[in-house]
């Protein structure tokens, strides 16, 4: 996952990744910051009492009920080791940081998706998920990347439905100042009513320092917050963190003069980019979610102009991006810049026509690939490598290096199961006439698809289900090691999992790619969370051809490893 920032590795005049304050480090903290220098051959402040009073003085929150991190990323670690939770709901899109720092648990992640139509607004859905096995809910106000708000009568509504299941809120308010509304808007004030709610906040963004690394969290139950005190360590504030925090909390008019220019800021991008029909979603923080067709990321990088590709956003796809909101020249020049791109492709000539040879089309074809994966930054685990690119190679679709997915081991795992003669059984007699039969064969496996089988069709009538359902009961009949390639039929999954869980089949691996739009993401989900070996891509994209091309990428590379032998 790409964080925004990346200008270590791109050449960039105005970086609009990241969502930092326009009006810089205010001058008293540089100041403030020079002065720390002095004070480096000192231990800092073990306690840091002086900056734990100035944020207490600042909040209005008393001392007993804060606590220091480096950083937001440490205090969402340091709460999650502290409640070891087994189940954690993630509302998305929404900060990665969120589902890494989850992952880190080995806890069960469960993903709400909030809907396009609602423009990413997180709404009643929500409260579905908080089951009695849930332990912890992530929710940001505002939310990244979109910058919504959530409705303060239904932020309650789960606030109180997670007190009674005993769910630990942690809420995310680091981009709340930017709104103007922090006093209104902040739940700090609720916190005696409902102890389950954990308020997480930064200096990061709101005074422009991200490489000084400071935050901090209100919480008034003590148990959990001694719990969380022990997941901290020790000497983790450096003197400039406690000496710039210090200095920051003073600065009320600056805090005044963000807000404003902001507010402003954002109209003139909203109305500019509406006005070159790029659609901008509502936002009431430092920054804008945007959509279009335009390949915006690589254009923008071509002029040293770095903005968010917002693709690797779990609930979002190619064609999202975000931007910050930064000072009016720069938030001019990229509307000028953008507007010269947008006359560009309207009158763009053809690309020049390239010559290759029939026989070396393919390998032209992948040479382009790793060309583009190396621009896009992208790298990929070696032992995933071929697969992922023998997918972008059949559907030209740079989206499958995010979206692919396999669990640990997965490429060799099949490999093996290959070699001892494991069938292969797919949903599609499309994706069956693309697998190559002949290496498979040659390891004593066969492949199947009982799609068109005559027994199938009657039976599917007769029992209200489907062909691909009744074609995975038959497969496993199959009195071997079979690899399951689904491509088209998400009700191939369901059925498979549902099997599994009743124990009356275990495949030996699945290849999990349907492609649509009902029940083709869930059926998905609910792969990746057994114990079966897998290879998934997740989100709506998929196909016959995805299924085909993972088969054969394994296949070539254990007949690539052969003939080295």
């Amino acid at each position: 996952m790409q964080h925004g920032g990346d200008i270590y590795r791109n050449k960039v005049n105005i970086d609009f990744s990241v969502n930092i304050n326009p009006l810089g480090i205010p001058d008293s903290v540089k100041r403030a910051l020079l002065k720390a220098v002095g004070e480096c051959d000192k231990y800092p402040d073990i306690k840091a009492e002086e900056l734990m009073e100035s944020i207490s003085k600042m909040a209005g929150i008393k001392k007993d009920s804060i606590l220091l991190g480096n950083g937001a990323s440490e205090l969402f670690m340091a709460v999650v080791h502290a409640v070891h939770p087994k189940r954690i709901v993630i509302p998305v899109p929404s900060f990665y940081g969120y589902e890494r720092t989850a992952a880190s648990t080995g806890a069960e992640v469960i993903y709400y998706e909030m809907k396009e139509k609602f423009n990413f607004c997180l709404d009643e859905g929500i409260k579905e998920f908080l089951t009695e096995g849930t332990d912890l809910l992530f929710l940001a106000n505002p939310n990244n990347p979109v910058g919504n708000m959530i409705e303060d009568s239904l932020l309650e509504q789960i606030a109180k439905e997670c007190k009674k299941k005993q769910i630990l809120i942690v809420l995310d308010e680091c981009f709340l100042e930017f709104t103007g509304e922090e006093e209104k808007r902040s739940f700090k004030n609720k916190l005696k009513e409902y102890p389950n709610v954990v308020v997480v906040r930064a200096f990061t963004k709101i005074f422009a320092i991200p490489g000084v690394r400071l935050g901090y969290l209100f919480c008034e139950n003590q148990e959990l917050r001694d719990a969380i005190r022990k997941q901290i360590p020790e000497w983790n504030l450096s003197v400039f963190a406690q000496t710039a925090g210090r200095v920051a909390c003073e600065e009320a008019d600056y805090m005044k003069r963000t807000v404003h220019l902001v507010k402003e800021e954002r109209e003139y991008l909203t109305s500019e980019l509406e006005q070159i029909d790029i659609k901008v979603y509502p936002s009431h923080a430092d920054y804008l979610l945007l959509k279009t067709e335009l390949p915006l990321y690589e254009m923008l990088l071509g002029k040293e102009i770095l903005i968010r590709d917002c693709r690797n956003f779990r609930g979002l796809e190619k064609g999202y991006y975000r931007i910050a909101v930064k000072n009016h020249a720069e938030n001019e020049q990229l509307i000028n810049t953008i507007k010269r791109i947008k006359k560009f492709e309207a009158t763009e000539k053809t690309e020049e026509i390239e010559f290759v040879l029939p026989e070396e089309i393919e390998k032209r074809s992948f040479e382009i690939i790793s060309e583009e994966l190396k621009e896009k930054n992208i790298e990929l685990k070696p032992e995933q490598e071929m697969v992922t690119k023998r997918v972008i190679h059949t559907s030209a679709d740079f989206d499958y290096a995010d979206t692919l997915t396999f669990s640990k081991g997965a490429v060799e795992k099949a490999k093996e199961l290959i070699k001892n003669g494991a069938d292969i059984v797919t949903d599609t007699n499309m994706a069956l006439a693309g697998i190559n039969k002949t290496i498979l064969a040659h390891y004593g496996g066969q492949a199947h698809c009982f799609m068109a089988e005559k027994e199938v069709s009657e039976l599917a009538k007769q029992n209200h289900s489907t062909r691909a359902a009744v074609s995975m009961e038959m497969a496993a009949k199959i009195e071997k090691p079979v690899i399951f390639a689904i491509g088209n039929a998400p009700t191939a999954l369901l059925k498979l999992h549902e099997m599994i869980e009743k124990g009356t089949c275990y495949p030996a691996f699945i290849i999990g790619v349907p492609v649509g739009f009902v029940n083709v993401v869930p059926a998905k989900e609910l792969i990746i969370t057994t114990d079966i070996p897998f290879i998934i891509n997740r989100g709506r994209k998929g196909g016959s051809n995805v299924a085909a091309a993972i088969v054969n990428a394994i296949l070539y590379e254990m007949e690539r490893e052969g003939a080295a032998k």
